[in-house]
């Protein structure tokens, strides 16, 4: 059995990926190869896929691979856009995108363009996350929408898997935020001890 992430970019995919890989499945996290040759060697090397290119190949994987099981991770509407909206910008120097190729490749199947647009992204976005639930429709078993910025993650993703809940917390990453914050709070802990 197959699992895909059928959930667009900022939406936890990469905390999608780390919870698979602490449940002992072998992960790979935007398996870029699959853009150009659905059949690439990484699909049998792995059993679950997250990130891009996912979202937009979902239903040939799920031709090409019968009994997988799909994870659509969502999110607010504001909050994804403002979160993506980083990525196109803070986020697109940080990570060098100028560098990866296939960003712009991404993005054109994505949103049709490569720069951000509120309107455009939000719409694409919608669109995605509509498209996916009427492909599933008659499918329940095979889909699970889990909205990890709201807590969710092991309690909903275990039984859906068929696999026990593990005793460790639900692994969160890119909480730009909270990270920070998390940072502020520690270094004014730190302040205080010091002047005390």
């Amino acid at each position: 059995m197959k699992i895909f992430g059928t959930g667009m970019q900022r939406t936890g995919t990469t905390s999608l990926a780390r919870a698979l890989m602490s449940l002992k499945l072998t992960t790979r996290d935007h398996p870029k190869e699959l853009m150009h040759d659905i059949n690439d060697e990484v699909i049998q090397k792995h059993q679950a896929f997250t990130d891009n290119p996912i979202p937009f190949l979902y239903r040939e994987l799920d031709e090409l691979h019968p009994g997988s099981r799909f994870i659509h991770t969502e999110r607010d509407d504001a909050a994804w856009l403002k979160s993506v909206e980083w990525l196109h910008s803070e986020g697109r120097i940080k990570f060098s995108w100028h560098l990866i190729p296939e960003i712009d490749e991404i993005n054109m199947r994505l949103y049709k363009r490569l720069d951000f647009n509120a309107d455009v992204f939000l719409a694409a976005y919608q669109k995605h996350n509509r498209e996916v639930r009427e492909y599933f429709k008659d499918r329940p078993g095979d889909l699970l929408i889990l909205d990890i910025t709201r807590g969710e993650g092991f309690e909903k993703i275990c039984p859906f898997l068929g696999l026990e809940i593990p005793e460790q917390d639900f692994p969160h990453w890119n909480q730009g935020n909270k990270r920070k914050q998390g940072l502020r709070s520690k270094l004014k802990r730190a302040v205080r001890r010091i002047l005390g």
